[in-house]
């Protein structure tokens, strides 16, 4: 195991950043903001998506929260409309966050968010960056933006649109209506619904299932996916060649055939 020294548990930071046997786990921990998005935070965000991104040994990125609730977007004391400044302060963190969290969703290792309680708002950036989202059953989703005179930020006017659909994307947007966990799953915002007293023991069990699974392949699919949205059909089938020729050639692919042919389990992270 080791960690990050400036975002170690029991550090005078907003988050936490452990990476132990390949995972990396970000635990939200201010209980100060109930994990709002700050200055404070939104540094150390930055700093742990980099040291995450530097670190080759990392195979899965978690995303957690301590506290009663994942996330629910901007701080009020940060946003603080009576004090001289709000848009200027919105867009240097904005302008400082949004690489490192592109960063994030660019990484070929899984990422996955899990998340309880309530996420809102900006919360949402975080799920956005994430391959595989989980939430215990009792969590409450918001997009909130408009209900404040806002507009979207940290990618929820590009991602929902993507995986919603314009129309979808538009009314949710439009009308920041709460939602609860279920329909959050049925819209395709959160891939399992864990209940609440299960949530921990079913997050630990999917991210060693990621973690002891095939990292290379897991990159090579993300690559995939994401060049979908702007390949033609010829330049992706081209890509796919690519990548499981890429696959042939490495030892992944060659364990994986042998353990089915054994009809044993595969072992890929030695």
């Amino acid at each position: 195991m080791h960690m990050a020294d400036a975002l170690a548990p029991g550090s005078d930071t907003p988050l936490t950043l452990v990476i132990e046997r390949g995972v990396a786990t970000v635990t939200l921990d201010n209980a100060a903001t109930r994990n709002a998005i700050d200055q404070r935070s939104s540094g150390a965000t930055i700093e742990a998506i980099g040291r995450i991104a530097d670190d080759p040994s990392v195979r899965v990125v978690l995303i957690r929260a301590n506290g009663p609730m994942f996330c629910p977007g901007a701080s009020m004391a940060f946003l603080a409309p009576e004090a001289p400044g709000m848009a200027e302060r919105v867009d240097a963190l904005l302008m400082a966050l949004n690489p490192a969290l592109a960063k994030l969703r660019a990484l070929d290792v899984v990422v996955v968010a899990a998340v309880h309680g309530a996420v809102a708002g900006g919360g949402l950036g975080y799920l956005n960056m994430a391959d595989l989202v989980v939430a215990a059953q009792g969590t409450k989703f918001s997009l909130a933006y408009s209900r404040i005179g806002a507009t979207p930020d940290l990618g929820a006017s590009w991602y929902l649109p993507r995986l919603l659909g314009e129309r979808k994307a538009i009314e949710l947007l439009l009308l920041s209506d709460g939602f609860d966990a279920d329909r959050a799953q049925s819209l395709g915002l959160v891939s399992f619904v864990f209940p609440d007293h299960e949530f921990e023991a079913e997050t630990a069990q999917l991210v060693e299932r990621l973690r002891a699974g095939a990292a290379g392949s897991f990159g090579a699919i993300k690559r995939l996916v994401r060049q979908a949205h702007h390949n033609t059909l010829a330049e992706h089938l081209d890509a796919e060649r690519r990548e499981i020729v890429t696959a042939a050639h490495g030892a992944e692919f060659a364990e994986g055939v042998r353990a089915f042919g054994a009809r044993r389990a595969p072992i890929f992270d030695e």
